[in-house]
C-alpha cells in the first residue's frame, strides 16, 4: 500500500519542534510515516528527538544545510513509492483529519501534483496568512493570499482551488510529481524555492492546489526568529536567483496594459466590481492599472488593487474599462474603450447615452440594463455579461454571530435614502408582524454623504420599536461582508431603483432567503431563486421623467411573511446548492478578459502545456489491478479470465458465489462489504448512489480497504473487482501504487435488459445507473494506465480478446501474466445471457455520446471531455 512520508524540518527551536510533533502525532496519520530532519541543531533538539524514537525516524545532518537541502534529505530518505508531505516545525496541527483531506485533494484530478492548505497565524482571534498565492512579475513580491493582505478568519476559500503556488510550510507532493520534476532546486538556500517548484511543475502541466477543507496553524518564521538579519539575507539571495530564472518568463505572460477607471469605495456597486475584477483580470495576463475619476483614499485591504493604483500606464492604454455612472464613459483613456453600465431606471439619462458613444463596447449584467440603454438610443454594441458571485467568501458556512433569541432576522443594506426606499420596508415590517413575533429587521447603512440623514429618518420610522436595528458608521471590512449576510435569515432588496445590487447574489450564495421587486436587475434573480414583490411605477424625484419602481405595501408585507416561513425550514445549504449553477465571479473575469483581448487585438494567453498524467512517468505497473464495470457488464467473466492468467483474487474462502453467477463473482466478500458500508454511510446503495460522502465515511472505507491492499500486496499481481468500485475508486488512489484499471464495457441496452431480468429495474432507471457508474469509473481512472475489455467481443472470440488483454498487460510491465489455454478459455467464457424488456428503451443524447466514446475509445484520450450527464443520472 502506498503511504505518505511526512517530513518535518527542524533547526534548533526545540520547544517549537516538540509542540509540532505532539500535535502532529495526535492527528490521524493513517498510512503515514514521520521523518524529522535535524538540520544541524545545537540546542536540545537532538536529545529531545530521542524521546520520539519509537514514533518518528530521525535524519541527522552535520550542519544547517538550509531549508532546501534539508527537505531534499528527507525526500531521499522516504520510501521510493511514498507520497511526501513537507512540513515546517512551527506548525500546530489543529485539524485531526488534515492528512486525509489533503489526500482527497491530491487525487481529485490526475494533473494535481502539489497541494497546500489554509494557514492561520498565531493570533487567538484567527487570521488567514496563506490560501495559495501568486508572485508579481515586476518586483517579485510574493503574496500568500489573493488579496495580498492578512485577513480575519471568516471561512474564506473553503473550496479546492488551483493557484500559481503554495507555501511549502505545508505541501503534499504526489510521488509522480516528484518523479517527474525531482526535488527542490538547491540553487536556493531558503525562500522562493516553493514558488520555483510550483512554476517548474506548471511547465510540465502539473497543477498546484489549495485544499480549502484543511486549516492548520502556522507561526510564521518561528524557526528563524531572533536571527540577527539572517532571514533577510537569505531572502535577498534567493530573490536574485529566482529573478534570473523566472522574471522574464513571468513578464512574457503579460498580454497588454488595461486601465480600470472608477471608484473603489462608492458608489458601492461600481466599487464592488473593482474589488472583484481588477485583481482577477491582472491574474489573466492583463497588466491592470487603476485611475479614480474623483478623489478617494484607497482602503489598503487589497494589495493587487493597490498595485494597480501605483502603476503607470502607457498613454493610451491598450484598453480602458470605465466602471462608474454612465456620464463618466466620455473619459475613457484607452485605444479601445469599454464601459460597465448600471442604471436605476427603465431608460438611462441622455447624458449617459451621449457619453456611451465614446465606447467601443458596453458591458451590462442583464437584459434590464441592456434594454434601458437601448431605450435611451445607445447604439454601440452591448454585451450582457452576468456579474458572478464570489463563492470564496460567500457561502453558508461563513462563521457569524446569530440573534441570541433565535428570531428570524431580515437584513436590508441602504446606500441611498430615496432609491432604496427603506422607510417603506420599515412600515411593511411593522405591519407584517406583531410585537410578540420573533422577528428582527436590521438596516445596515453604507458609508455615504447622507448616511447620517438616512439614519435619523429610519430612527424616526422605527418609532422605538426594539425589533428594528439601524447600523450606521460601521466600518465592516469588505472581506467580512458575508458575515453580515449570514447573520440574517432573509436578505431584502425592495428598492425603487433597478440598479444591480452587489449583495443580492452573495446573499443567495450564503443560502439566505431572498426578497426583491419585480423591477430591475434583481427581478430575474428573485423570480428564479427568491420571492418577488409586485410594484407600481413612479418617477425619480431627483430626475423628473425617469421611471422606476414603487413597491406595493401589501405585496411587501406578504413577501416578508412568506420569507419568514421559508427561512424557518433551516435549509441554507440546500438554497445555496440550488444557486450553485449561477455564474461565479471567475466566469465573469474570464469572459471580460476575452472581450478585452478580442477588442484590443491582444495576443492570446500563452499556450499551456498538456495536463500531466501519471502515465507520463515511465514506470512499470505495480501489479495492483482494479476491474471496473457496471453490474451485469461482465466484470465477473473478466475477473475470472484474469485469474486464469495468473492474477491473484485473494483467499478462495473469501470469494462470493451467488445464484445469479454460480461460477463465481471473483469478488472478495470483505471488499464487497466495505463498498456496501461506504455507500450506506453516505445514505445510499448500489441502486441509489449518493452524490457526496461525509469525510468520516471516506476515511473508514480507506482504512478497511487499506488492510486488504496490504494483504493482497504479498501476492502481486492481484485484482479487486466489485461493481460499486466504479463509484468510489478515486478514494482508493492514495493507497495504490501505479495501479492498472481494467474497464469492462457492454452494450448499455444489454446491461439494462439484464438488470431488468435480475432486479426488476425499469429501463430508464437501469440506463441512468449504467451512465453514472460508467462516467464515475472512467473519470476516476483518467490519466492512469487503463485497458478496456468489451464483454461482447470477449464472448464472440475469447482467444482474440484474451490475447489483446494479455499483451497489453505485459506491455505495461506485468510479466507474470500468462495466456490460458484455448480449452480453459472456452470452458470459462460462455455466451452472455440475453435479457428481455428493453425493446422500448432509448438512450439519452448524453448516454449515446458516452457509449460512442467508449466504442471508438476516444474516452481514453487525454483530450476527451465528457458531455454533461443526463439529468438525475443515477443520483440518489
Amino acid at each position: 500500500m502506498r503511504r505518505a512520508t511526512l517530513i518535518v524540518l527542524a533547526w534548533n527551536q526545540w520547544p517549537l519542534t516538540r509542540r509540532c510533533l505532539d500535535s502532529l502525532l495526535a492527528s490521524d496519520l493513517f498510512a503515514a510515516d514521520v521523518i524529522v530532519v535535524d538540520n544541524g541543531s545545537s540546542d536540545d533538539t537532538p536529545r529531545g528527538l530521542a524521546d520520539y524514537a519509537s514514533r518518528v525516524r530521525v535524519v541527522t545532518l552535520p550542519s544547517n544545510l538550509g531549508f532546501v537541502r534539508g527537505m531534499n534529505a528527507g525526500i531521499a530518505a522516504a520510501a521510493a513509492d511514498d507520497d511526501v508531505v513537507l512540513l515546517n516545525n512551527d506548525l500546530v496541527f489543529t485539524q485531526h483529519d488534515w492528512l486525509q483531506r489533503l489526500r482527497d485533494a491530491a487525487y481529485a484530478a490526475p494533473d494535481t501534483g502539489i497541494v497546500g492548505c489554509r494557514l492561520l497565524g498565531p493570533e487567538a482571534e484567527g487570521r488567514i496568512y496563506h490560501v495559495g498565492g501568486y508572485i508579481e512579475a515586476d518586483d517579485l513580491h510574493g503574496q500568500q493570499t489573493e488579496c495580498g493582505r492578512v485577513e480575519r478568519e471568516v471561512g474564506q476559500y473553503p473550496r479546492q482551488r488551483r493557484v500559481q503556488a503554495v507555501a511549502f510550510a505545508v505541501a503534499y507532493l504526489r510521488r509522480d510529481c516528484v518523479e517527474r520534476i525531482g526535488g527542490l532546486d538547491e540553487a536556493f538556500h531558503s525562500y522562493f524555492e516553493d514558488t520555483d517548484y510550483c512554476l517548474r511543475a506548471a511547465e510540465v502541466g502539473i497543477a498546484s492546489l489549495v485544499a480549502g477543507a484543511v486549516t492548520l496553524r502556522h507561526d510564521q518564521h518561528g524557526s528563524t526568529s531572533d536571527d540577527g538579519g539572517f532571514r533577510r539575507r537569505l531572502w535577498a539571495q534567493s530573490r536574485a536567483t529566482f529573478a534570473s530564472r523566472w522574471q522574464a518568463r513571468l513578464r512574457a505572460d503579460v498580454r497588454g496594459n488595461v486601465l480600470w477607471q472608477g471608484p473603489t469605495r462608492a458608489p458601492h456597486a461600481h466599487a464592488h466590481l473593482a474589488r472583484l475584477l481588477v485583481r482577477r483580470l491582472d491574474a489573466r495576463g492583463l497588466r491592470m492599472s487603476h485611475a479614480a475619476l474623483a478623489g478617494e483614499i484607497g482602503s489598503g485591504d487589497d494589495a493587487r488593487l493597490e498595485l494597480a493604483m501605483r502603476r503607470q500606464w502607457p498613454q493610451p492604454a491598450d484598453a480602458a474599462i470605465v466602471c462608474a455612472p454612465g456620464a463618466a464613459f466620455a473619459h475613457a483613456q484607452g485605444r479601445r474603450r469599454l464601459g460597465i453600465g448600471i442604471g436605476d431606471w427603465d431608460r438611462v439619462p441622455r447624458e449617459w447615452a451621449d457619453a456611451a458613444r465614446a465606447l467601443d463596447r458596453l458591458i451590462v449584467p442583464d437584459a434590464f440594463q441592456r434594454d434601458a440603454f437601448h431605450a435611451a438610443g445607445v447604439d454601440v454594441p452591448i454585451e450582457v455579461v452576468p456579474f458572478g458571485v464570489d463563492r470564496d467568501y460567500c457561502h453558508p458556512a461563513v462563521p457569524t454571530a446569530r440573534d441570541p433569541t433565535a428570531a428570524c432576522v431580515f437584513l436590508a443594506i441602504v446606500e441611498d435614502g430615496v432609491r432604496d426606499a427603506p422607510e417603506r420596508l420599515v412600515a411593511a415590517f411593522r405591519a407584517a408582524f406583531g410585537r410578540d413575533d420573533a422577528v428582527r429587521l436590521v438596516l445596515s447603512i453604507m458609508p455615504a454623504r447622507d448616511a447620517d440623514a438616512i439614519a435619523a429618518t429610519l430612527a424616526s420610522c422605527a418609532a422605538g420599536d426594539p425589533r428594528i436595528r439601524v447600523l450606521a458608521d460601521w466600518g465592516l471590512p469588505w472581506h467580512q461582508r458575508a458575515q453580515l449576510l449570514c447573520s440574517s435569515d432573509v436578505y431584502v432588496s425592495v428598492r425603487r431603483g433597478g440598479g444591480w445590487d452587489p449583495f443580492a447574489a452573495e446573499a443567495l450564495a450564503c443560502g439566505r432567503v431572498f426578497v426583491a421587486t419585480d423591477f430591475g436587475s434583481q427581478a430575474a434573480l428573485a423570480r428564479e431563486h427568491g420571492i418577488v414583490v409586485a410594484t407600481g411605477r413612479g418617477e425619480d424625484p431627483r430626475r423628473p421623467g425617469f421611471v422606476w419602481a414603487e413597491p406595493d405595501h401589501d405585496a411587501v408585507v406578504a413577501a416578508m411573511r412568506a420569507a419568514r416561513s421559508a427561512a424557518s425550514s433551516d435549509n441554507a445549504r440546500a438554497r445555496a446548492d440550488a444557486f450553485a449553477r449561477a455564474p461565479d465571479v471567475e466566469d465573469t473575469a474570464e469572459r471580460l478578459a476575452a472581450i478585452v483581448g478580442q477588442l484590443a487585438s491582444l495576443p492570446p494567453p500563452r499556450e499551456r502545456p498538456a495536463p500531466h498524467r501519471p502515465t507520463d512517468v515511465a514506470r512499470r505497473a505495480s501489479g495492483q489491478i482494479l476491474v471496473l464495470g457496471m453490474h451485469r457488464s461482465g466484470t465477473s467473466s473478466v475477473a475470472g479470465l484474469l485469474a486464469r492468467m495468473g492474477v491473484s483474487v485473494g483467499p478462495e474462502n473469501d470469494l462470493l458465489v451467488g445464484p445469479d453467477n454460480p461460477k463465481g463473482h471473483y469478488e472478495s466478500g470483505r471488499l464487497h462489504m466495505a463498498c456496501v458500508r461506504r455507500l450506506a454511510a453516505a445514505g445510499g446503495d448500489w441502486r441509489s448512489p449518493p452524490s457526496n460522502a461525509p469525510p468520516a465515511a471516506v476515511d473508514a472505507f480507506r482504512r478497511e480497504v487499506g488492510e486488504l491492499v496490504d494483504e493482497f500486496d504479498a501476492h502481486r499481481p492481484w485484482l479487486f473487482k466489485e461493481p460499486r468500485l466504479c463509484l468510489v475508486a478515486r478514494e482508493l488512489l492514495p493507497l495504490l501504487t501505479r495501479p492498472l484499471f481494467v474497464h469492462v464495457v457492454r452494450d448499455p441496452l444489454a446491461v439494462a435488459a439484464s438488470l431488468a431480468a435480475r432486479d426488476g429495474l425499469a429501463p430508464v432507471e437501469a440506463l441512468a445507473l449504467w451512465e453514472r457508474y460508467t462516467r464515475d469509473a472512467f473519470e476516476a481512472s483518467r490519466g492512469w494506465p487503463r485497458i478496456v475489455v468489451d464483454y461482447d467481443a470477449l464472448c464472440a472470440d475469447p482467444h482474440a480478446a484474451a490475447l489483446v488483454l494479455h499483451d497489453r498487460m505485459r506491455a505495461l510491465g506485468l510479466d507474470a501474466v500468462h495466456m490460458p489455454s484455448t480449452e480453459e478459455l472456452h470452458a470459462w467464457i460462455g455466451a452472455p445471457a440475453r435479457g428481455q424488456g428493453t425493446r422500448n428503451a432509448q438512450l439519452t443524447s448524453a448516454q449515446r455520446a458516452l457509449r460512442d466514446a467508449i466504442a471508438d475509445r476516444s474516452i481514453l484520450q487525454a483530450t476527451w471531455r465528457e458531455l454533461p450527464p443526463s439529468p438525475h443520472a443515477g443520483v440518489a
